[in-house]
């Protein structure tokens, strides 16, 4: 089963340097198989489970010296959501969540987000931007902020690339 492990915050800029080719390695040692990157922002495509995305998190920290939130998309996740309307449109970005979200919590963002967005299994958040990421309030960081949990944002075109190499 193909999984992809989404990282979040490394390599903007000069900060939080992580080597593509050292990833893959680490993530081979850890006992995946058929372990790939895509992009320098941290998309690790493997094959194989049973590491969680604590010990992903505690691995990571272990290796590269600071703290590196990860979330982790099995395949059928990401097909489904290159299926939902939501998706189809341009300029929609995918916040994947660490865990899931409550009706109460859905229920707020229904009534703080003007954006046209979806939620699949409680967990990955579609949002189709009105205005394009950089202007627009709804970022990764606005969800962090009213979900109190990490996530990490990627954009269609990301997303589709992802499911290519799975």
């Amino acid at each position: 089963m193909s999984s992809v492990a989404l990282l979040r915050g490394i390599n903007l800029g000069k900060l939080n340097k992580v080597d593509m080719k050292s990833l893959k390695l680490l993530f081979e040692e850890l006992g995946f198989q058929n372990v790939r990157t895509y992009i320098q922002t941290g998309n690790v495509i493997f094959d194989g489970g049973g590491c969680s995305e604590e010990k992903l998190e505690e691995a990571l920290r272990n290796t590269y010296g600071f703290e590196i939130p990860v979330v982790v998309s099995p395949k059928a996740e990401l097909e489904e959501i290159s299926k939902n309307p939501v998706f189809l449109n341009d300029q929609t970005f995918v916040m994947f969540l660490r865990k899931e979200i409550t009706n109460d919590e859905l229920s707020i963002l229904k009534g703080i987000v003007e954006d046209d967005f979806t939620v699949l299994h409680n967990r990955n958040l579609i949002i189709h931007h009105t205005k394009n990421y950089h202007q627009t309030k709804y970022t990764n960081n606005f969800f962090e902020k009213k979900l109190q949990m990490v996530s990490t944002a990627r954009n269609k075109n990301t997303v589709n690339k992802i499911l290519e190499r799975m």
